[in-house]
């Protein structure tokens, strides 16, 4: 392996009078770089030759003649990587190998050098060049495994605190709950909107920590879709929105049954959380309580449509086609948001084989949809 002033080249040419040249070229590279450099030359004429190299030699770079007489073209490729596979290789080639060239990068060489324009100083500053990119490129690699392992390790670390957050925020909750359910009596009315606003909070902070693991797990988690039951789904949607819905004294009206379709349950009450959660905060006009209606249609493509009708102010066109981009309001208010964002809902959506939309008139109202499979997959 080469240090600052050494560098181990194998060059595998078949061509004598190419090897020559390369050879007083490196000689009077050496002698003539500002800082003296060593560079050790290992000539071999075919492929096969090169392959034996490795138990003896650790090369820093290989310049290799893509006719050889044992290989021909791009064949020589994976034989050379099975052998060197940290190693990086520059093509030398002739001008009408153009497009042989262009395989070779895709296939993994480094760089290229022209063998009918080379100099001294094109050479040395390739293999100096391709050195260092390959180097840094193996340094980026490493980086990369680094950051994923501590990824992993922070992600474990963030579903550890979170639950140990949530133990704590259930015992919160519940001793609030307590002192709301025996001693109410005895509260003043400053004490008893404490305690109310206590569990309030402490639901809401539920809300966002099984969100945030949520999103956590989203990139991890191995997904099994099945038959989905909304009923069960949205009595837990609607067991962690119940002191929005209380105070917002919102009327929700749910159809008695729901058409079969499929998902990924944990997926879907994070959709009817966010859409709910929106409903209750932007879809009822001044001064009049939410009116939400749920409801599903079944499609003729085989998908089941999922809709939550409001009766807000409604949204312009232009707000419309901006709705599910990242960092996009549904309204100018200045309230504070406990769903995920539409963004992200879109996200979930497309990774079920759905769609997502808005249908909204100003003045009238909107209605928020996503679709989902009607059927499971079928098994190849």
């Amino acid at each position: 392996m080469s240090n600052e002033n050494q560098i181990a080249v194998l060059l595998i040419e078949d061509n004598p009078h190419d090897v020559q040249i390369i050879q007083r070229m490196l000689h009077r590279a050496a002698l003539s770089h500002p800082a003296p450099t060593a560079i050790n030359l290992t000539a071999v004429s075919r492929l096969s030759d090169a392959l034996t190299q490795q138990p003896q030699t650790t090369f820093d770079v290989i310049l290799l003649d893509l006719c050889l007489p044992d290989t021909t073209g791009l064949d020589a490729f994976p034989k050379l990587k099975q052998n060197y596979p940290t190693t990086p290789v520059i093509i030398l080639s002739e001008q009408a190998q153009h497009q042989l060239i262009m395989e070779a990068v895709q296939f993994g060489a480094q760089d290229y050098l022209p063998k009918n324009d080379l100099s001294t100083n094109l050479l040395l500053k390739t293999i100096h060049y391709t050195i260092e990119r390959h180097r840094l490129m193996l340094e980026l690699r490493h980086r990369a495994d680094e950051l994923q392992d501590q990824n992993l390790a922070l992600n474990d670390f963030a579903h550890t605190v979170a639950h140990q957050i949530q133990g704590l925020l259930s015992q919160m909750v519940g001793y609030a709950s307590l002192v709301d359910s025996h001693y109410q009596e005895d509260l003043s009315t400053p004490a008893k909107q404490a305690v109310d606003q206590i569990m309030q909070s402490g639901y809401k902070m539920n809300n966002v920590i099984t969100e945030l693991l949520f999103l956590a797990s989203m990139r991890s988690e191995n997904i099994q879709v099945n038959m989905l039951d909304n009923k069960r789904i949205l009595a837990e949607v609607f067991k962690r929105l119940r002191y929005q819905i209380r105070e917002k004294k919102a009327v929700i009206k749910v159809p008695e049954s729901w058409p079969q379709a499929v998902g990924y349950a944990p997926w879907i009450e994070e959709v009817w959380l966010n859409y709910l959660s929106n409903g209750l905060k932007y879809g009822s006009k001044e001064g009049a309580p939410p009116v939400l209606q749920l409801g599903a249609t079944p499609e003729e493509n085989g998908m089941v449509r999922f809709w939550v009708a409001d009766n807000g102010p409604g949204i312009s066109k232009l707000d419309q086609k901006r709705l599910f981009k990242p960092h996009t309001r549904v309204t100018s208010k200045k309230i504070r948001g406990e769903g995920l964002g539409l963004s992200i809902i879109w996200r979930i959506i497309k990774s079920s084989g759905g769609k997502v939309g808005v249908e909204s008139t100003e003045g009238s109202g909107s209605c928020f949809w996503f679709s989902l499979p009607a059927n499971m997959p079928i098994q190849e």
